[in-house]
């Protein structure tokens, strides 16, 4: 079965543009950077800049001698974002990691239970920002996206839709029927003509305008799939790693923790969310991580000017760590396993004696630390774990998470590539009219053996100390900055 696919990931710092064949081989691949402008609590992007980006890297790949002549467009992306548009054109793209709506939650009308009921979440879990925009500037927008791969989808077709992975984490589409469900909007000023429709991940969306082929060089008439969020993206290109059902952690900007579910759980804490996966019928338990590699990245500016080697190298000075040092990684505030969006990042326990080198493990181990609690919360046991996101090109990093967890750490040889796998998964399976597996596995040729660290056996019982310190401050943290 042969079909050739553009597949477009745009996420929350590069968007990348490949074309794939069914043999899962890449023809070519084309990234280009995403900027964020922050302002405080603000977290924005521009969807303008996100359409000039993917037109210059269709044309790039066009520039190479790679054809665009296409049996279908995919795409995937940063999930979770508010993209008002007025009158067919978005100004902004709010991201998930904009606070601003928090105050939405006390605005709801439902009780919790049936919030819950209708969405497989806790009510706290679920996004009040649409909800907020709408009561606060309801004459700023008339339609709105949730994706930033629907807004692609948007210029590429004219069209408006959502995938139900991503309309899990709007707080407005029931889980258990994959619609809308219009008791959760009730009362906000949103109308449901104003939200986009919600199609299956394979399902055509439209097909691409002839203005939106003169830009991008994509032949008028190809046809553009609904396609997937990231996350439900990525964890199809997870599965096919060894037939892999236990779960992964994501560790990019942000990261999560993802399991595979037949079932939901809702947990006392609301820290275990769910998505609908692209399969029908089945679930997706995730735990998200506002700090990661946002984290790590200030931590290589902060002490290195932004060389990512030197800071490798730093992490290595140390002979050994201070037993009492401890990096809590709350710089934006949390999600999981402490849900405070006030929380804040500290280092406790600091003598004469820590050095640069230490402050910087001390990050590492923090992150990781960080990490294992959502593993031990929703409940994986795998001996294996399978890591991916850009976190994973640090080997100190690999190595402080396989020491921490005492697991080995498996990573994927073309791990930044397999949310575009999965995004093109949903065509391959379209044209195919094949099962999901069957689609992951052809749009994934594994061409090179995965990265496996070990754990380094005599740092088990001193870590195992470190981490029962750090649940235990980390909790502390929860209200500390309220005031």
């Amino acid at each position: 079965m042969s079909c050739r696919l553009l597949s477009a990931d745009l996420g929350t710092t590069s968007l990348k543009v490949m074309i794939l064949n069914g043999g899962g081989q890449v023809e070519g691949s084309v990234s280009e950077p995403v900027h964020t402008y922050t302002d405080g609590e603000n977290h924005e992007q521009k969807p303008t800049e996100w359409w000039q980006s993917f037109g210059k890297a269709c044309r790039t790949l066009e520039s190479r001698g790679i054809g665009l002549d296409v049996d279908g467009v995919v795409c995937t992306g940063q999930m979770e974002d508010f993209i008002p548009l007025k009158n067919g054109i978005a100004e902004t793209a709010v991201l998930y990691s904009d606070i601003r709506g928090s105050k939405g939650l006390t605005k709801r009308h439902l009780s919790s239970d049936a919030v819950a009921a209708f969405t497989g979440n806790d009510w706290r879990a679920t996004t009040p920002l649409m909800k907020w925009l709408a009561d606060e500037f309801p004459e700023q927008w008339d339609h709105v996206l949730f994706g930033s791969k629907d807004y692609l989808i948007y210029r590429l077709t004219g069209a408006s839709v959502c995938d139900p992975v991503n309309g899990t984490v709007t707080g407005m589409m029931n889980i258990h029927t994959r619609a809308w469900e219009e008791q959760l909007w009730q009362g906000s000023g949103i109308t449901r003509n104003q939200l986009p429709r919600l199609l299956e991940p394979e399902e055509v969306a439209g097909y691409v305008l002839k203005e939106a082929a003169s830009k991008t060089g994509i032949p008028a008439g190809t046809p553009v799939y609904c396609g997937l969020g990231d996350g439900g993206a990525v964890t199809l290109g997870a599965s096919v790693h060894g037939d892999n059902d236990e779960g992964y952690a994501y560790t990019g900007t942000t990261g999560w923790t993802a399991v595979p579910a037949d079932t939901l759980t809702l947990s006392e804490e609301g820290s275990v969310f769910h998505l609908a996966a692209p399969q029908q019928g089945r679930f997706i338990k995730i735990m998200p991580l506002i700090n990661m590699g946002n984290v790590h990245q200030w931590a290589v500016h902060t002490w290195c000017g932004g060389d990512f080697e030197a800071f490798e190298k730093l992490t290595a000075e140390p002979d050994s760590m201070p037993g009492s040092l401890l990096f809590i990684p709350y710089l934006n505030g949390e999600r999981n396993p402490v849900i405070d969006e006030k929380a804040r990042g500290s280092f406790i326990g600091i003598d004469g004696q820590v050095t640069h080198g230490h402050m910087a493990r001390a990050v590492l181990e923090g992150l990781a630390f960080s990490l294992k609690q959502t593993f031990v919360q929703i409940g994986t046991t795998s001996s294996t774990l399978f890591l991916v996101g850009g976190g994973t090109k640090s080997r100190a990093f690999r190595q402080t998470v396989a020491d921490v967890f005492q697991r080995s750490v498996q990573v994927s040889a073309e791990q930044e590539l397999l949310a575009s796998f999965g995004a093109a998964a949903c065509g391959f399976r379209a044209i195919h009219k094949c099962s999901w597996k069957d689609a992951a596995r052809a749009m994934q040729s594994v061409g090179e053996e995965d990265i496996i660290v070990t754990p380094d056996v005599s740092k088990k019982e001193e870590l195992e100390r470190k981490e029962r310190l750090f649940i235990g401050a980390a909790g502390r943290m929860r209200g500390l900055f309220e005031t």
